[in-house]
């Protein structure tokens, strides 16, 4: 049986990422292009994150709350059966996320 400390932590952490889908999603409903949209990062940030939801706007997000959620979607991808991310794609991905942060 889970002690309380450890339901407690993952019902923060549930709550943080529910917090961030929604910030995510409101930040998103504005159609400006994307940051470097040219670009190949911007370009496979697109092609490999938008093929099961919109690509969202790098800036709703900080540097950290962005690798946090690339680290959650690793989960749900495995979980949709979707390819993951190669090491070269995340960290390519990464980087532009941390670059077009909300906040660097």
């Amino acid at each position: 049986m889970a002690d309380r400390s450890s339901i407690t932590c993952r019902r923060a952490l549930a709550a943080s990422l529910v917090l961030v889908a929604l910030v995510v999603f409101l930040t998103s409903c504005r159609r400006e292009p994307l940051p470097e949209h040219q670009g190949a990062a911007a370009e496979l940030y697109v092609k490999r994150c938008g093929q099961c939801h919109i690509a969202y706007d790098p800036r709703a997000l900080t540097a950290p709350m962005w690798e946090k959620q690339v680290e959650a979607m690793d989960v749900r991808m495995a979980q949709a059966g979707v390819m993951p991310l190669k090491a070269g794609e995340r960290a390519q991905i990464l980087d532009y996320l941390r670059r077009n942060s909300g906040s660097h």
